[in-house]
């Protein structure tokens, strides 16, 4: 019995770190992204961990590249890119009952102890990217992709979580298009 309350009271932690990165994109539909090609960093993201910050970049640059954009000097960019990085604390509290069960009694309980109520408090950081895209000639936000994920200290874990929420963030880019990249 108590494995099966170990596993009860598991499962919200294996649950949450199966969990995928939440993303969530919108447009300005008044904007005509096919004629848009190019685009250069106007802000680029910062976090506390300036390895990160090259990744993100990297990602970034790598989806749009995927769609046939290209990265240019400002002064031939179609569009301006900003990057925002925020980390937000958060608890979970996850509350179970051990040797809670039919007694030997026949009632509820181990021999009339209905249950020891324990709880397990468990801190983490979420951390969100924010990617706006700006029309450089009218300066008026015309895109915006957000990921988030609840963070790891494993690199090799964050890489994947990085790069599961950019590409899903980019996976319908540019809006309105059709989805095959265009010639350089």
């Amino acid at each position: 019995m108590r494995s099966l309350w170990t596993i009860l009271w598991a499962a919200p932690l294996m649950l949450s770190a199966c969990a995928s990165v939440e993303v969530h994109t919108d447009y300005d539909n008044t904007v005509d992204f096919s004629k848009f090609t190019t685009y250069f960093w106007k802000k680029l993201p910062e976090s506390s961990n300036s390895l990160m910050n090259a990744r993100i970049v990297s990602a970034v640059d790598g989806q749009l590249q995927a769609k046939g954009w290209r990265k240019v000097p400002e002064s031939q960019a179609q569009t301006a890119l900003a990057g925002i990085v925020t980390v937000q604390d958060g608890q979970i509290v996850h509350t179970f009952h051990n040797n809670w069960g039919p007694g030997w009694n026949g009632g509820w309980g181990a021999r009339g102890i209905h249950g020891i109520p324990s709880s397990q408090v468990v801190n983490y950081q979420r951390g969100t990217l924010v990617i706006d895209l700006y029309d450089t000639q009218s300066k008026n936000a015309i895109w915006r992709g957000t990921a988030s994920d609840i963070l790891s200290n494993s690199p090799s874990a964050m890489q994947r979580s990085l790069n599961d929420g950019v590409q899903r963030m980019f996976a319908n880019f540019p809006p309105g298009v059709p989805s095959n990249p265009r010639p350089n």
